[in-house]
């Protein structure tokens, strides 16, 4: 893009009313999610082939801790 473009661009997105400019933050979000979800996605794995024990460090073994109930949090002495 010529530099020229760019500025008439700028121009552009300072004048976005605040309404316009929650909508262009949506819009690029929304259209941002599938590289950010691919490059999550192929961090995981180049973490996983680097040392499988490295990947699984400062997870709960056995998986994820449920969310307490009031009866759980009242048995560990938690609730007053």
């Amino acid at each position: 893009m010529a530099k020229r473009t760019l500025e008439k661009l700028a121009d552009k997105i300072i004048r976005l009313t605040p309404e316009e400019s929650e909508q262009l933050g949506l819009i690029l979000r929304a259209k941002l999610m599938p590289e950010q979800a691919r490059q999550q996605g192929v961090l995981q794995q180049q973490q996983q082939q680097m040392n499988p024990q490295m990947a699984y460090m400062g997870q709960r073994p056995g998986g994820q801790m449920p969310m307490p109930t009031s009866r759980m949090a009242a048995q560990q002495g938690l609730l007053r």
